[in-house]
């Protein structure tokens, strides 16, 4: 058994349900303001944690569940969009904000994935376009900057469950990032049929408003933890305060769920990121927690334009970047 990913592999065997379905199986209440969804939603939230902890679920779906809610409150938060923390406050439903994301989500393909951390594989990987960074050395551009194929909540919902009997250990939301179009998978889990576990593979830079929502129907967080500080986030990515979002984030996602963290260690950043990011996951986090140390970057994009980094790593990096996580870690993927 993987130390962390305990229920995880309950799910899979058939010992426990995914928290979405858990979630289709709590009585809601239909509310028509958003303080009203969201009031509903707090009390549910408490009769969730019972029933996740006691493993005593109702047999019946009720016609308006707790993930219905969930659903409507995410399309109310369009309204005045905070799903980042950028919260650019914009209507998604007029204008785009940073992200490029209206209301319609698209995504760029869908498969089983052989290619994640062998606990995963295989993974029914779903990537949706857009994101809320702006990495200059993304290796998804084009998935990033581009629009594919219109997400069909009911189509995509039944292509899961077809892999699901196909053998997927999961349905991996990424991307791009999967944060902005939270509403559109919460109504692609209403569809879903099979008890398959969600994993949320994000760059953790949401706000305490979406993790609110979204934690009662992910099991597990695969989070990119990217930078040990917020110059280098800043300068790279074009993000604000991001180790105090991130931390902040990672904490509750331990709490809320399980949780699997991946680090692209990048040329030059050994000392300012990756050793800043290992030592604060085990001090925080506990050195069981599963941590992949990734060693796969290469410089594409706008990489080139930022000499530090318009280089593979060297074979010296990467020795002294695992170095470094066997110092403090025990759980490596």
């Amino acid at each position: 058994m993987v130390v962390g990913l305990e229920r995880y592999e309950a799910i899979n065997r058939g010992e426990a349900l995914a928290k979405f379905q858990i979630a289709k199986r709590i009585n809601a209440e239909k509310a028509e303001s958003l303080d009203e969804m969201l009031e509903i939603h707090r009390k549910l939230k408490r009769e969730f944690a019972k029933v996740l902890e006691s493993g005593d679920v109702p047999d019946e779906k009720p016609d308006y569940s707790f993930m219905h809610l969930k659903r409507d409150i995410l399309y109310e938060m369009l309204k005045s969009c905070n799903f980042c923390e950028r919260r650019c406050g914009v209507n998604r439903y007029e204008k785009k904000g940073f992200c490029k994301c209206g209301v319609t989500s698209y995504f760029s393909s869908e498969f089983l994935h052989v290619g994640e951390e062998p606990e995963l594989v295989p993974s029914h990987t779903i990537f949706f376009n857009r994101c809320t960074f702006a990495c200059v050395f993304c290796q998804n551009y084009d998935i990033v900057y581009e629009d594919d194929y219109i997400v069909d909540a009911r189509e995509l919902a039944y292509i899961i469950d077809v892999r699901r009997r196909q053998g997927s250990k999961n349905v991996n939301f990424v991307g791009g990032n999967p944060d902005q179009h939270a509403h559109t998978i919460a109504e692609i889990l209403l569809y879903v049929e099979s008890n398959v576990p969600v994993v949320w593979n994000s760059n953790m830079y949401h706000s305490e408003e979406l993790a609110e929502v979204i934690e009662d129907f992910v099991d597990v967080w695969l989070g990119d933890f990217k930078y040990g500080n917020d110059e280098c986030a800043r300068k790279y990515s074009k993000v604000a305060n991001y180790w105090k979002v991130v931390t902040r984030n990672f904490l509750r996602a331990k709490e809320n769920g399980e949780l699997l963290i991946r680090h692209l260690v990048m040329p030059n950043h050994i000392e300012c990121c990756t050793e800043p990011i290992v030592r604060w996951v085990a001090e925080n986090l506990g050195r069981d927690t599963r941590f992949n140390l990734m060693f796969q970057y290469y410089p594409t994009f706008k990489a080139w334009e930022y000499p530090e980094i318009a280089r593979r790593l060297t074979r010296e990096e990467m020795e002294k970047a695992a170095r470094i996580a066997e110092k403090y870690l025990s759980n490596l993927v």
